[in-house]
């Protein structure tokens, strides 16, 4: 029986030592496991981000953050990525649909966002703000020549659509708008073009006219000596008169520009020419054409100013090139 139980021990010793060797074995499985998933879980994370980067690159930010969203368990990157992403749809939506009201603020959010420092997204960012900004410009331009239109300062509103046509057309909104002014500005033109039909053909009656009522003088000159010699006198007096009349418009004209020139306490060479552009009921608007200078580079341009002269209150304001205002 001593024997006996002598002889078990080994066998016990070996099961325990067995017993370690397997749970040993189970810890390192264990870890191998965990390690591999985390690896996994970061290979999965730089996958989403490289492909929602080059999507941003190509301005497809809805597919960019449909990318984000199916990361499995996305990070801080993803996570800001996706915030800025979303700031960004919504200023580019109010932008497309010229809401500057509205793109106003969602802009200022957008242009203040640090959460990350992706650089496909800063750089669409910018591209972006800067069609945000080129959009308000072109709408100040075009705003002004409709009001200007609506008051009939037809120059004026010319003006302001050269300056829109001078926009780049980097977004929708502005080609929209150009298109619109190239109708106004069509429509400027036309009513200008019938006014001077219109001028044209008043003037073609008057001398149709004047030349009828020499003829029926001369018919009547023909029938009697008297009726002649009235006939005559009055075509002289009628000529004198005509002359007259002319002289007049020709010397309104003139103490029209000589008050202008005094009022605007300018001294302008004597080349330089003088044209009345519009006339309202308060003011001339006078267009000064200053001679070439050939040693200049710019001598084949023309350079011109453009006044206003109210002759009520003696007063004189230039136009501003660049804004179109006169001060």
């Amino acid at each position: 029986m001593d024997h006996a139980y002598r002889s078990s021990w080994p066998l016990i010793l070996m099961v325990l030592i067995g017993l370690i060797t397997l749970s040993g074995c189970a810890k390192n499985t264990g870890g191998v496991t965990a390690s591999s998933a985390t690896t996994a879980t970061n290979n999965s994370t730089t996958a989403v981000l490289t492909k929602a980067d080059q999507q941003i690159s190509q301005t497809k930010i809805a597919a960019a953050r449909k990318t984000l969203a199916s990361a499995a368990n996305p990070n801080a990157a993803v996570k800001n990525l996706a915030t800025g992403l979303k700031y960004y749809q919504e200023a580019e939506e109010a932008l497309e649909n010229n809401q500057l009201s509205l793109a106003k603020g969602y802009f200022e959010t957008l242009s203040s966002y640090d959460g990350t420092t992706d650089a496909s997204f800063i750089a669409a960012r910018q591209k972006l703000v800067k069609q945000y900004q080129a959009v308000k410009q072109a709408n100040g331009y075009y705003n002004a020549a409709r009001d200007d239109l609506s008051v009939h300062d037809l120059a004026t509103a010319k003006a302001n659509i050269d300056k829109l046509d001078r926009v780049s057309d980097s977004h929708p909104v502005i080609k929209e708008l150009q298109k619109k002014a190239l109708a106004m500005k069509q429509a400027i033109m036309n009513y200008e073009a019938s006014q001077s039909m219109s001028s044209g053909s008043e003037s073609s009656t008057v001398v149709s006219s004047s030349s009828s009522s020499s003829s029926s003088d001369s018919n009547s000159a023909t029938s009697s000596t008297d009726s002649t010699s009235s006939s005559s006198s009055t075509a002289t007096s009628s000529s004198d008169s005509s002359t007259s009349s002319s002289s007049s418009s020709t010397l309104t004209t003139s103490a029209i520009i000589k008050q202008f020139q005094d009022a605007a306490g300018v001294t302008f060479a004597s080349d330089t020419e003088f044209n009345i552009t519009k006339q309202t009921s308060d003011y001339y608007q006078i267009t000064a054409v200053y001679a070439a200078d050939e040693s200049s580079s710019s001598a084949s341009k023309t350079v011109t100013d453009t006044y206003r002269y109210y002759p009520d209150s003696g007063n004189v304001t230039k136009e501003d090139s660049a804004s179109g205002t006169f001060e």
